[in-house]
């Protein structure tokens, strides 16, 4: 007989030895996961959201300052490079909650077809 440790680990994890039961074990805990992992992300954009529109606010009021002062001028275009990367990591960001999003319903799929076998 083939020697499967993962399965052995499985088994032990899950309390049983049906490998019905692995995998419906293995499926929901994979489900359970990505939901956490949509949360997580979703607390990332609102974090960047607020980011980004606090350093919207620093820009306008930034536009108050001496221009001439060397260090105005190199902090406000700092900020505005900043601004854009902070953009571009929201982007990045929201497409990985889109994947994530799609995956759950392959997810919840995969439970699904397990619990038909019990």
């Amino acid at each position: 007989m083939a020697l499967t440790p993962n399965f052995d680990e499985l088994k032990e994890i899950c309390g049983s030895n049906e490998i019905k039961d692995c995998f419906k074990f293995l499926f929901g805990q994979e489900e359970t996961e990505n939901e956490g992992f949509i949360r997580k992300v979703v607390e990332w954009c609102d974090g960047l959201h607020a980011k980004i529109g606090k350093f919207g606010e620093m820009l306008h009021e930034g536009q108050t300052f001496n221009p001439l002062d060397t260090a105005v001028a190199d902090g406000m275009k700092c900020l505005v490079e900043a601004q854009a990367r902070n953009g571009v990591i929201l982007q990045a960001v929201l497409r990985l909650l889109d994947v994530l999003r799609e995956a759950r319903g392959e997810k919840r799929r995969h439970v699904m077809v397990m619990e038909v076998h019990d």
